[in-house]
């Protein structure tokens, strides 16, 4: 019981983070329809401002994570406006559109991780800060690391939902969503929305990879590993469902943690696959997808 617990414990402090990075992606891909292919690498540019800013402040530097995510989203708007908006514009429908977005999202994911490797070389490298260590709750060992990042995680995800469902932003986003053109003749300025939306899913993964930092190795290619991971929550939690991407987050948390602790830890991701496909068997649109009737 006692290994059990430990389990579901870790596996959802892991998971939180997932369902973040999920949820961003889910977020922008179900508002733009981009599959962003450079999500990762942007987790990745979090991890190095946060290390930049730790070394320079101590665990001061902590309090800049939210300042991460800022800056990675601003970075994400002017990725957006510069080069994805066009593809959405001369395209004569969101299917045209789909393969110069995959090549220049991928494209911008190669270019950052030549410039972070060009700037911080390929050496592993990692934080120390205050949250080094554990706490023993009930002979439970839990990361303190791990503890803080699942907090902010679930916090970001609530104001996330609540900016999505209970605001006029939020509104005319999902309006966007059932039918972009109707949207526009009712005074939504989907263009903006587009690319705020771009900006709050990859500022999520900036968030991400500054919380990241404090408890793994980083190297220009960190975020990389997360990138399959997180087309498979989405799908898994529904495309387009928020709540869905940061619920399955924790599933596949809890999931890889089972799985490395009954079984073994070199098949964590065959589990995962496992699971992504009987899910897709049972549920072919995810958890929390909407059934498309054609």
């Amino acid at each position: 019981m006692q290994t059990l617990i430990q389990v579901l414990v870790s596996g959802i402090l892991v998971g939180g983070l997932y369902g973040v990075i999920s949820s961003g992606l889910s977020l922008s891909f179900g508002i733009s329809k981009i599959a962003n292919f450079a999500h990762a690498d942007f987790i990745t540019i979090g991890m190095f401002l946060s290390l930049v800013s730790i070394t320079a402040l101590g665990s001061w530097g902590l309090l800049l994570i939210p300042v991460v995510s800022l800056v990675v989203g601003l970075l994400g708007v002017l990725v957006y406006t510069l080069l994805l908006r066009r593809s959405h514009t001369n395209a004569a429908t969101e299917d045209e559109a789909h393969l110069p977005q995959i090549v220049i999202t991928a494209a911008v994911g190669i270019f950052i991780q030549s410039v972070l490797l060009a700037l911080f070389t390929s050496t592993d490298r990692s934080i120390s800060t205050l949250l080094d260590g554990t706490w023993s709750v009930f002979n439970v060992s839990v990361s303190k690391a791990q503890s803080v990042a699942f907090l902010v995680a679930l916090a970001s995800f609530g104001i996330l939902s609540f900016v999505v469902n209970k605001t006029e932003f939020g509104r005319g986003l999902r309006a966007i969503v059932d039918d972009g053109e109707a949207a526009v003749m009712v005074g939504v300025n989907r263009a903006r929305s587009l690319s705020v939306s771009m900006g709050i899913g990859i500022g999520l993964a900036g968030l991400a990879g500054g919380l990241l930092a404090t408890y793994q190795t980083i190297n220009p290619t960190s975020g990389f590993n997360y990138l399959a991971l997180a087309f498979v929550v989405i799908v898994l939690g529904g495309l387009g469902s928020i709540k869905g991407a940061f619920i399955a987050g924790i599933g596949v948390g809890i999931v890889q943690q089972a799985t490395g602790t009954y079984i073994a830890l070199d098949v964590q991701n065959q589990a995962i696959w496992i699971l992504f496909l009987v899910v897709l068997l049972l549920r072919p649109n995810g958890l929390f997808g909407k059934r498309v009737v054609v």
